[in-house]
């Protein structure tokens, strides 16, 4: 067990993530976990409505997400997990803090998890690709969770991060370690990488989100972990299936599905595009715009939700359509603009006609239809759409990550 005596000597020496000691200040100031299931409630369980009330594993807990977890939904109880000492030590002192009785915590390894379909919900992010054995690792996970629950894992991709392996084998032949010395000189030998070195892609990437290049924590765990394995689209489906899950969504849908060339409608190129399964899309649309680091998704258990909504022929008028929380902006009758929806990274002009579908969003399928027509009607717009062409562009936007499918109105509480 020396390899494991590592992973666990790194977390201790260099906690991750960086600790926050005001967690609560943090979470009403708008602070939230990826994995927080308000949040990505249709891509948990798109056949229910939301419900504050869960048995949670929180697997690989680290230093706050047990803690952000349990002061967000004290309605949920909660069991996390970690092998790092000093991060559960963090975890225990923000327990007494806040006087938190819906969270236990133990230290413990995934793969000497016990439990049989014990949980609602199972978060592992960032997790097991640092585990001895990932394969067990999420058996292990899939084996805990309830027939009827769902999974969120994290794991790191191969497609952005190839060049930092590189380093981490460079690092190496220098005899550098986890230590303050050796992160000074690891610093300026990236200072020093020629402009086309793979490594600034992630590196570029890395200044946004957890910002992990920031803090001595983050740098040890890019540049120095005592493991880490990246996947591609096929090495995770074997992963999957090999853990007897079933994958349901992805966490990012653009990142895998979202369409990067206007081939010609009929067209051999669009012929064979049209005919991609969904890895094969996911793995085109990564090595064609190579972009992620890390691959988040959502697994269940039962078969009939495997990649469910991926075949346009599963929205039906009664599917439920909500948007992602994206910002409007630019809207102008007269230029025929509905704004811009999207994120930084992608973004979308709408024309007013799109508007109008957009802002009749939050219903199933057949009312987003009589709404919207109604709506243009009003306006003087003389197009109408029928169900089969709304479906198209509903799709489109799930596609796109902009809109999220489900089989229930589930926000209807909230």
């Amino acid at each position: 067990m020396v390899s494991e005596d590592k992973i666990e000597r790194q977390y201790t020496d260099f906690p991750y993530p960086e600790p926050i000691d005001d967690m609560l200040g943090m979470l009403k100031h708008g602070y939230k976990q990826g994995s927080f299931p308000k949040d990505i409630w249709p891509k948990l369980f798109p056949e229910k409505d939301y419900t504050a009330d869960l048995t949670v594993l929180i697997a690989g807990c680290g230093t706050n997400q047990a803690i952000a977890h349990a002061l967000a939904f004290p309605n949920s109880e909660h069991y996390a997990i970690d092998v790092s000492e000093k991060s559960l030590e963090h975890v225990a002192k923000q327990i007494q803090k806040y006087g938190i009785k819906n969270l236990e915590i133990e230290k413990k390894d995934i793969c000497d998890l016990q439990a049989k379909e014990q949980f609602d919900y199972v978060a592992s992010t960032g997790v097991i690709h640092h585990t001895e054995d990932p394969q067990a690792s999420l058996t292990k996970l899939v084996e805990a969770t309830k027939e009827e629950g769902a999974l969120y894992i994290m794991v790191y991709a191969s497609y952005l991060r190839f060049g930092l392996y590189y380093l981490q084998d460079a690092f190496k032949y220098l005899s550098l370690k986890p230590n303050e010395e050796s992160i000074k000189a690891a610093k300026q030998l990236i200072d020093l990488l020629p402009d086309y070195h793979y490594a600034h892609n992630y590196i570029n990437a890395a200044k946004t989100g957890t910002k992990d290049l920031t803090f001595d924590g983050g740098f040890v765990d890019t540049f120095f972990n005592a493991r880490d394995v990246a996947f591609d689209i096929f090495g995770l489906k074997q992963l999957i299936e090999n853990a007897g899950a079933y994958f349901q969504c992805w966490g990012d849908n653009p990142y895998y599905y979202r369409p990067l060339f206007s081939f010609h409608p009929d067209g051999t190129l669009q012929k064979a595009y049209k005919l991609l399964d969904p890895w094969q899309l996911a793995d085109f649309t990564q090595k064609m715009a190579p972009n992620q680091g890390k691959l988040t998704f959502t697994l269940r258990k039962q078969p009939s939700y495997e990649n469910i909504f991926f075949d346009i022929s599963e929205v039906s008028l009664d599917t439920y359509a909500s948007p992602i929380g994206i910002s409007l902006e630019n809207l102008s009758v007269s230029q025929n603009s509905g704004g811009t929806i999207g994120t930084e990274q992608y973004k979308r002009k709408l024309t007013i006609r799109e508007r109008i579908i957009w802002d009749s969003l939050n219903g199933n399928v057949a009312d987003i239809l009589k709404k919207s027509n109604s709506s243009a009607e009003t306006h003087g717009i003389p197009e109408r759409h029928t169900f089969h062409s709304l479906r198209e562009f509903l799709h489109e936007f799930w596609k796109r990550g902009f809109v999220n499918f489900a089989k229930t109105p589930w926000n209807k509480g909230l």
